[in-house]
């Protein structure tokens, strides 16, 4: 009957390590694609207040993120889908001037950089 006990109580020891070992895994990874979009003009210098539009085509339809840059010329943006992003930006000081480039946001937990210039 020990030799029951003894090896009941060790199975349940194997299963309780083996669900500890699986409930605290690394599953909880950061899914959301990051993304930080810098506006500068011809001259390099930084443009703050830049309206920042990311677009891509999607099966539900156009997906767009809209953002602002801030006194660093930035716009940061927070993607839960992957996806491959047209970036248009404006700014109002610099009429019919527009800067384009393309954002890959493909790699969940990962920051991309696209530094973009008013032309």
């Amino acid at each position: 009957m020990k030799t029951f006990i003894l090896k009941s109580s060790a199975l349940v020891f194997v299963f309780l390590l083996l669900f500890v070992a699986f409930s605290t895994s690394s599953c909880k990874k950061d899914k959301t694609c990051h993304g930080t979009v810098k506006v500068i003009d011809s001259t390099g210098k930084v443009i703050s207040n830049a309206a920042v539009k990311l677009a891509a085509p999607s099966v539900n339809g156009q997906v767009s993120y809209s953002g602002t840059t801030g006194g660093t010329g930035t716009a940061t943006f927070e993607v839960k889908l992957p996806a491959i992003f047209d970036v248009t930006a404006t700014q109002s000081l610099y009429p019919g001037k527009i800067a384009t480039g393309l954002l890959r946001l493909d790699e969940p937990g990962k920051t991309n950089d696209l530094t973009v210039t008013l032309k």
